[in-house]
């Protein structure tokens, strides 16, 4: 093994455990007050339940929609509510991110030796995201599509959709280097592309469907992930690590140039 490639092994050690330390002490403070952590748990797990019944209504009465059955639409909300939820729990900060940019709340973390992305995504958990996780794979094991078999397939579906939706938030809300407060733009951007991202892919097509494989990747936050559920293929895992590192490394860039323009262009104010 050559030098180089040990120490990027030790590297990506140590950042694992720095993450893992920062999760567990973010989860540590969202947990501080038991009640209200249980009861946002508890809210957005039944949130989602009501949701659905939309579904289980609609379906009563159409049994397909464009190819569509209840089953299919439960395992697209299922794999969509666990990554969601799965993102803003590990790194609930990315919600916030605008905030912190425009307001100055990176300055505390510039001087950290970690990077600043990773301490700016740790530092909150969203209880609700776990309530997210939990609905989620109650909808993927009431679908009846999954088998244990198939256990493995809805981790790498999962994880993708909670990459790409990370990478996602940090790309939406890092405009706020430039643009100055974009809490609420960001914030409506998340909230499309976890609304396209329930909803049928059949449903949209011509420009939209490239808008949702884009800008708003909600192809790759739900249908795709969806898609490796129902129907596993080497192909499909290809595309979903292809399309996580693709957007990580644009959400990575984009901050980093955001954060050389937010260090160097630091206010002092004087007060006499």
């Amino acid at each position: 093994m050559t030098p180089s490639i040990s120490r990027a092994r030790s590297r990506a050690r140590a950042l694992a455990r720095f993450s893992g330390a920062l999760f567990a002490t973010s989860l540590a403070s969202a947990m501080a007050q038991r009640g209200a952590f249980l009861m946002q748990v508890g809210l957005m797990a039944l949130n989602n339940a009501i949701f659905f019944t939309f579904w289980i209504v609609l379906f009563s009465r159409v049994p397909k929609i464009r190819g569509y059955g209840l089953s299919d639409v439960a395992v697209l909300y299922g794999v969509v509510a666990a990554g969601i939820g799965l993102a803003v729990t590990v790194a609930g900060g990315v919600r916030l991110l605008a905030r912190f940019i425009h307001e100055g709340e990176l300055d505390s973390l510039l001087s950290q030796p970690k990077p600043t992305l990773l301490y700016a995504l740790g530092r909150r958990t969203l209880a609700s995201g776990i309530g997210d996780v939990v609905s989620g794979i109650v909808m993927i094991v009431l679908s009846g599509v999954v088998g244990l078999s198939r256990v493995p397939v809805v981790v790498v579906a999962v994880l993708a959709s909670a990459l790409i939706c990370v990478a996602s938030c940090v790309l939406f809300n890092s405009i706020a280097f430039w643009l100055g407060r974009v809490e609420t733009a960001s914030r409506q951007l998340f909230e499309s592309l976890i609304t396209f991202s329930l909803y049928p892919e059949p449903l949209f097509g011509g420009a939209m469907r490239l808008l949702l494989f884009t800008l708003v990747p909600a192809g790759f936050v739900g249908y795709l992930p969806a898609r490796l559920v129902s129907e596993p293929s080497g192909v499909l895992i290809a595309e979903l690590v292809v399309a996580a590192m693709g957007y990580g490394a644009a959400a990575w860039f984009v901050f980093d140039r955001g954060l050389r323009a937010y260090s160097s262009g630091s206010r002092f104010e004087f007060n006499g």
